[in-house]
């Protein structure tokens, strides 16, 4: 049975969520496909023996002051549950632990290189935005490089760069990364909602559904409907045709283009961009489950020597080297709600940076990652009970793209004027996700897409294609 809509929305990440609940909430009639039985994309929680397990560990860096909550305000979706990080977030280098902070970070660089790396923090906070305008398209190593040579300031550096964007620092863009860390610094609202990361769709999707919005899971779209140079409708793997005039994809930009809707419908210059874009990294988490609690952090960056950043791929990782010790972001979802493990007990989760392709060596990596969780949560040896861990493989499963933690990487070719639009060449077809438009940080940049397209969208009138129905 054909059924018309006036907006069809492919996947329902924080993009695809938040713009079906904003044009929901406007008075569209909107469909939200989802290919899986959960939803949520890159934000899926699920249930492991009695634990609620993120799909991937992350912080929301702006909580409550971000796009995340802007979106869920102006819906008017239950109250997302944030839990802000507060005094129990910590720095390890090595083995010294320090509490997070700037003097922590001042002190493991070497006195002769201090001054330099401070002058760094001062321009972060100082420079008028206007004169960033000549730092979008300059690598942030390049940057750091103009006030300290030092690898360890640079470490630090790419520390930040890594997990906010999860691209290396020789390519992120300067403007963005300052941009980004003025954010976070100055608003300290970082994050982590109770329930876990679906929490954040789970309340866009429910103003959907009370704005008289349809959600299907298991709708995998198989085609675009492209007529006269406009998108018209989706078919699905079933068969099943549904019909808008408006079609939003939340999925992978590329397949999108190339696969979904067919790069014959596209200007032949804007395929062959689609095809060199370049994605953020893939991820490798651990998830350990112990016995009973053995710590207070809420979160540790960990930084096991001057040339390992928490979600960096080394030379040697992509050579298939496996290290000793692996950097990472670390921390205990059960600090921020016991309810997401069995009573008494504790959930360590960490997320690295990995090459996509570890099978061979899948085995190394657990012992690596293991080594390292020990490093940063000793309390926890001898009463580990159960141990996952989940390659690039999962994420790829549930949103492709090899692996890629965030989508689009946010490289100095693919910042500001150079990033994707949230609006195709071809007529009714736009993006909200992480692969087109938006500034921000990994689920942020997924929500101020969904905001930029809102308001391309919103002058459009509603109805007329439901009116026909």
């Amino acid at each position: 049975m054909q059924r018309r809509f006036d907006a069809i929305i492919i996947g329902s990440g924080v993009g695809g969520a938040g713009v079906a609940a904003l044009l929901a909430h406007a008075g569209w009639k909107v469909a939200v496909l989802e290919r899986n039985e959960l939803l949520g994309g890159r934000c899926i929680t699920y249930e492991r023996s009695g634990c609620a397990i993120d799909l991937g560990w992350h912080f929301y860096c702006l909580g409550e002051k971000g796009p995340l909550q802007e979106i869920a305000t102006r819906v008017g979706a239950p109250r997302i549950p944030w839990n802000n990080v507060g005094s129990r977030s910590f720095l390890q280098i090595g083995d010294v632990v320090k509490k997070y902070s700037k003097a922590a970070m001042f002190e493991a660089v070497p006195p002769a290189e201090r001054a330099g790396f401070e002058r760094l923090f001062q321009y972060v906070f100082e420079t008028p935005d206007a004169e960033l305008e000549r730092l979008w398209y300059v690598p942030v190593w390049e940057w750091v490089d103009r006030f300290t040579k030092d690898r360890m300031a640079h470490t630090i550096i790419e520390s930040f760069v890594s997990q906010y964007f999860c691209v290396p620092s020789t390519v992120a863009s300067t403007a963005e990364f300052i941009r980004a860390f003025r954010d976070v610094m100055s608003k300290r609202a970082t994050a982590y909602p109770s329930g876990g990361n679906a929490s954040v769709p789970g309340a866009y999707l429910a103003a959907v559904e009370k704005h008289g919005g349809e959600i299907r899971t298991r709708a995998e779209v198989a085609r675009i409907l492209v007529n006269g140079g406009a998108a018209v409708g989706v078919v699905l793997s079933d068969g099943t045709e549904l019909r808008a005039p408006v079609i939003v994809s939340n999925a992978d930009l590329r397949a999108t283009v190339l696969k979904l809707a067919g790069p014959e419908h596209f200007p032949e210059d804007y395929v062959k961009r689609v095809q060199s874009l370049t994605y953020s990294i893939p991820g490798v988490m651990l998830r350990v489950l112990v016995s009973e609690k053995v710590t207070d952090k809420q979160v540790v960056i960990y930084i096991p020597d001057e040339r390992s950043a928490p979600l960096d791929v080394t030379p040697e990782m992509w050579r298939g080297e496996v290290p000793e010790l692996v950097a990472g972001c670390f921390g205990s979802p059960t600090n921020f709600d016991p309810s997401m493990a069995p009573d008494g007990k504790q959930l360590l989760t960490s997320l690295h940076g990995c090459p996509p392709d570890m099978a061979a060596r899948a085995d190394e990596w657990r012992e690596a990652l293991l080594r390292s969780c020990f490093r940063v949560f000793p309390e926890a040896r001898g009463k580990v009970e159960k141990v996952w861990f989940d390659t690039p493989a999962l994420v790829n499963g549930f949103a492709g793209e090899d692996g890629a933690i965030i989508g689009v990487g946010q490289t100095v070719d693919q910042v500001h004027e150079r990033r994707p639009s949230v609006v195709s060449p071809v007529k009714g077809l736009y993006f909200a996700s992480g692969e087109a438009g938006g500034h921000g940080i990994g689920t942020e940049l997924a929500a101020s897409s969904a905001l930029e397209l809102f308001e391309v969208l919103r002058s459009h009138r509603p109805g007329a294609a439901t009116a026909r129905a």
